[in-house]
């Protein structure tokens, strides 16, 4: 019996494993189409606040375990989109896109019974709107609405227990501020969910070539985000537990600041993110922070990045965690900068 509950543990994570495999497959893909040159950035849609995907691998972890790489193969399935159309009219005319955006996580552990652990999927079902400034530059505003969980179904600081049980629940009893949560969380199956809201502002100052390209940005961010029970604010699906959230906490603020420029034919962006969420249990940190440089040799989408990041950890339950990091790897830009026609008049 032992056997066979070993066993089937098993096909699971070769089946999860399997699944990272194809993401980055996915990501080599995304990456090999993104060498065709600019004349197909016309069939591309473009998302002004986003989250770019990666495939990573770096150094610095936790107590408890060993990071070896690291994936975010992150899609947009667009339902509208008029942004380029948009900031190519020869009035302002605002851009709107409405989309679907599938975020999952994943991490390769060293490890060799569990390579991969508690994946992140992030659901958001969003709407973004764009409008050109009488000056060019571009002023965005984000809502996204959706799910958040690493579809496991253990308690979170029991490897022995499900989650939701009343044996489970019994533990959060013996939880007072001076727990450290980072010793008794359950790494290998303990549950994460909750449903989330991200509101989002970006304005971005363009100072455009002779052939009204962006040649540099200067990209300023800042993003509420709420944890609900609620999926979508309506639907009794997905939701946090009551004992949870008071770890979790409700609120996350997030301040982001990037400068793109160009030289001798290649890209290049520089990148600071500051991330709070002051209402999380007192063991774990409260701030992050993400130093990131990114380079696109051939002035496209692809780009090879450099990341250092410390505080606490962003792959779900794993925020009772506090570490610095540094990381290398490939990504992909939503929003690569593309011909824009000089505003004349207003019109909304």
């Amino acid at each position: 019996s032992t056997h066979c509950i070993s066993s089937a543990a098993s096909d699971v994570y070769k089946r999860q494993f399997q699944l990272v495999v194809v993401c980055l497959l996915g990501l080599k893909t995304i990456t090999g189409i993104s060498q065709n040159d600019n004349s197909n950035r016309s069939f591309k849609d473009y998302y002004p606040i986003s989250e770019r995907p990666y495939l990573t691998g770096g150094f610095g972890n936790n107590d408890y375990e060993k990071i070896l790489l690291e994936a975010k193969p992150v899609v947009y399935y667009s339902i509208y989109n008029n942004i380029r159309e948009a900031l190519n009219r020869d009035t302002i005319v605002r851009g709107d896109a409405i989309y679907l955006s599938i975020q999952p996580q994943f991490r390769i552990y060293d490890e060799n019974s569990k390579p991969v652990k508690t994946p992140s999927y992030k659901a958001f079902l969003g709407f973004q709107s764009i409008i050109q400034t009488s000056n060019n530059n571009f002023l965005t505003a984000a809502l996204e609405s959706g799910h958040f969980s690493n579809g496991q179904s253990g308690s979170a600081f029991s490897e022995e227990l499900d989650d939701n049980t009343p044996e489970s629940t019994a533990l959060y009893e013996d939880i007072t501020d001076d727990t450290d949560l980072a010793a008794i969380l359950n790494r290998s199956s303990g549950n994460f969910s909750t449903n989330l809201t991200r509101l989002s502002l970006n304005y971005r100052i363009n100072k455009f070539n002779e052939d009204n390209l962006p040649e540099t940005i200067h990209s300023l961010t800042l993003t509420y985000q709420l944890y609900h029970r609620r999926f979508l604010g309506a639907f009794q699906f997905g939701g946090y537990n009551p004992e949870d959230i008071d770890i979790y906490g409700r609120h996350q603020i997030e301040a982001g600041y990037e400068f793109t420029s160009h030289l001798k034919g290649f890209r290049y962006t520089l990148g600071q993110e500051i991330f709070l969420h002051p209402d999380v249990h007192p063991s774990a940190d409260v701030f992050r922070s993400e130093t990131t440089a990114i380079v696109y040799p051939w002035d496209k989408d692809l780009g090879f990045f450099a990341k250092f990041a410390f505080g606490y950890d962003d792959y779900n339950y794993r925020f009772v965690d506090s570490f610095p990091r540094f990381s290398i790897g490939l990504t992909w830009d939503w929003f690569t900068p593309f011909v824009v026609k000089p505003s004349n008049e207003t019109k909304l």
